[in-house]
Order: C-alpha cells, then sequence, then structure tokens
C-alpha cells in the first residue's frame, strides 16, 4: 500500500500539469509547470558472415531511454520539482556453432535496466542554503540475478526520503549545479529465491544516514556537447539487519547442519557501513535534430547492498549465497558509446 501510494503521488505532477497551470492565477508568483521529455534510442550494431576469418563475433545492443522532469514554482516561497528515468536494454550475441562455420545469433542479455523517480521540495528563502526535503524510488524491470531459476519483475523496490540543505549554484534554462547534504532513511522491499527450496520469499530492510548529492548539467565545447553529471554518497549510521548480520557470521564459524564450521570466515557484518557511492556521467553531442552520439560512464561503490534477505533462522546454504550475491568489495564500472535517437515529447 506504501509503495502504490509513492508510485500515485509521483506521477500526479506529470498527469496533471496542463490543469494545474491552466487554473494558476496570473496575479500571483505561482508559475506554469516547466516540463521536459526525451524518448530515446541508443543503438549499436555489427555482424560477420559465416565465412569470416579472424573468430569475430557480431553483437546488437539496443538501449530505450525516457527522462523526464516536472518542475513548478508554487509562490514565492516553494519549488517542486521531479525527475523520471526508465531505461531498459539488451545485447544479442552472434556466435560459431559447434563442428560448424555457420554463425547464429544467440538468446538476448539484459544490458540496461532502471526504474527512477525522484521528487524534491525546496523552500525558496533567498539564504545562501536552503531547506529541502526529497523522495526517491529505484527500481529496475527484471531482477535477473536468480536466473534461470526465476526472474522477478519490478524487484527490489528501493525507496528513499531525506531533508536537510540544499545550495543552488546556478540554474538556467540549459545549466545546472545544485549540491544537497542531509539525513536521510531507506526502506528496500524485495523478493529472493531460496537456494534451496526454490520457493519465492519476500522481505524488508532499512537503513539510515547522512546523504550528500550533486547534479550538474552544463553545455561544452560552444553547446556542441551536453554534460550531465550526478554525484550521490549516501552513509549508513542505522541498519535494520545489523544484528542478523553479526548471527551470520557467528553462524559461519560455528556451522551448522548444512555446512561445516569455517573459525576464519570474513566478517562482513560491518561492509553495511561503507559508504555507498554512485557517480554517473552522460555526455551527449547532437549530429542532426533527432540524431546524436550519447556517452554514458558510472561508477558505483556499493560494499553490501542492502537488497539481501539475511533472516537469520535460514540455514547457512541458502545464507551463503544471497549474502554474498550482495557483497561487492571494489567498484563496479560501466560505458557505453552509442548512436542516439531523441524524440522530443515535451
Amino acid at each position: 500500500m506504501r509503495l502504490a501510494i509513492a508510485l500515485c503521488l509521483s506521477l500526479l505532477p506529470f498527469a496533471t500539469a496542463p490543469a494545474l497551470a491552466q487554473s494558476a492565477d496570473s496575479t500571483t508568483a505561482v508559475q506554469r509547470w516547466k516540463r521536459t521529455g526525451v524518448l530515446s534510442l541508443d543503438v549499436t550494431q555489427g555482424s560477420f558472415s559465416d565465412n569470416w576469418a579472424g573468430g569475430d563475433n557480431g553483437s546488437f545492443v539496443w538501449v530505450a531511454n525516457l527522462n523526464s522532469t516536472a518542475e513548478k514554482q508554487f509562490g514565492p516561497r516553494f519549488n517542486l520539482q521531479n525527475r523520471l528515468e526508465l531505461a531498459y536494454g539488451q545485447t544479442a550475441q552472434q556466435v560459431q556453432q559447434a563442428n560448424s562455420t555457420k554463425r547464429v545469433w544467440q538468446t538476448p542479455d539484459k544490458t540496461t535496466d532502471r526504474i527512477l523517480f525522484e521528487s524534491t521540495g525546496r523552500f525558496t528563502t533567498g539564504s545562501w542554503a536552503e531547506p529541502y526535503a526529497g523522495l526517491r524510488l529505484d527500481s529496475q524491470f527484471r531482477d535477473e540475478s536468480y536466473a534461470p531459476v526465476a526472474i522477478l519483475d519490478f524487484n527490489p523496490v528501493k525507496l528513499k526520503e531525506s531533508a536537510g540543505m540544499i545550495r543552488v549554484f546556478m540554474k538556467t534554462a540549459d545549466r545546472e549545479a545544485v549540491s544537497r547534504l542531509g539525513v536521510g532513511a531507506r526502506q528496500t522491499i524485495g523478493r529472493s529465491i531460496n537456494a534451496v527450496t526454490l520457493a519465492t520469499e519476500h522481505f524488508t530492510s532499512s537503513d539510515g544516514g547522512l546523504e550528500w548529492q550533486t547534479n550538474v548539467t552544463q553545455p561544452l565545447f560552444g553547446s556542441k556537447v551536453v554534460y550531465k553529471g550526478e554525484l550521490l554518497i549516501f552513509q549508513a549510521l542505522i541498519y535494520s539487519q545489523a544484528t542478523a548480520l553479526n548471527d551470520y557470521v557467528a553462524k559461519l564459524r560455528t556451522g551448522d547442519a548444512t555446512q561445516p564450521a569455517d573459525p576464519h570466515a570474513e566478517n562482513v557484518a560491518d561492509f553495511w557501513k561503507a559508504p555507498d557511492v554512485n557517480f554517473q556521467n552522460t555526455f551527449t553531442t547532437h549530429i542532426t535534430r533527432y540524431l546524436g552520439v550519447n556517452l554514458f560512464v558510472q561508477w558505483v561503490y556499493d560494499k553490501f547492498d542492502n537488497a539481501a534477505n539475511v533472516n537469520p533462522s535460514q540455514n547457512l546454504d541458502v545464507l551463503s549465497p544471497e549474502v554474498s550475491k550482495n557483497i561487492r568489495k571494489s567498484g563496479q564500472f560501466k560505458e557505453t558509446l552509442a548512436l542516439n535517437f531523441k524524440f522530443s515529447i515535451f
């Protein structure tokens, strides 16, 4: 119920923007909704004939994106800005059949999957830094981390509520630099697949701490290239499953009926205390009105993903793979360069 209410509230500004704009009284400081919406398709393709020498294989990569914003100034003292980002893409690989010179295309694999909604209310006091309150939702269309056993739709769902102070360094029609510092609470609503029974299990977890987020939009090289960057750092101070992780490490070192004892098992109970970092960079250049080139670079550091079902009542043969798949000791890097077909819907 809480998720449904949040989704309805998040999409309300996009659906009601025209009506609200028309009812605004021109004698007040209330402005119309300022909306942007861009649909785009990134495509990379290569293929080879059956007799091509050298062992090369073709590939086809596609990513569909929707980026939309809706912003409104409610009187002189409150600004509401909403952002919706959807992305999904796949990669198909051309491989050579065994004992044959013929090349065939494999079933496509998912390469991009993102659902993001963020709403930020800013109290425009005119001071150097202004109070803000924010809501963020992160998810994906298809969770394939348990494949081939099962594919879970819209899993996990992560919510974050935050509040603090925000500083707008620059804001024009094509440029923006905004940074904020505050406290935040995060909730994860997820499902997992039991490694033994293969049953779907539901779980929730939550944590709280400090957040720092900076967003920059900046034209480069005489506006031939547009750069968009987002740096998000979250330092968790409390975690609802901290005791469960401690119990898991203790169970690893003593063992149970399904797994022998490991006295030297690594202490992963404190991994959740490491800061989460998400640094995204997008460079876009336009060849024509509808055609461009898009470079996306992302670096993520999430030592322990709290979207893990660490129910201490489970045996080690279930807990161990579930915890292990959510531990990433080093940073994760992603880069894509693609031809971009773009169409504005607002």
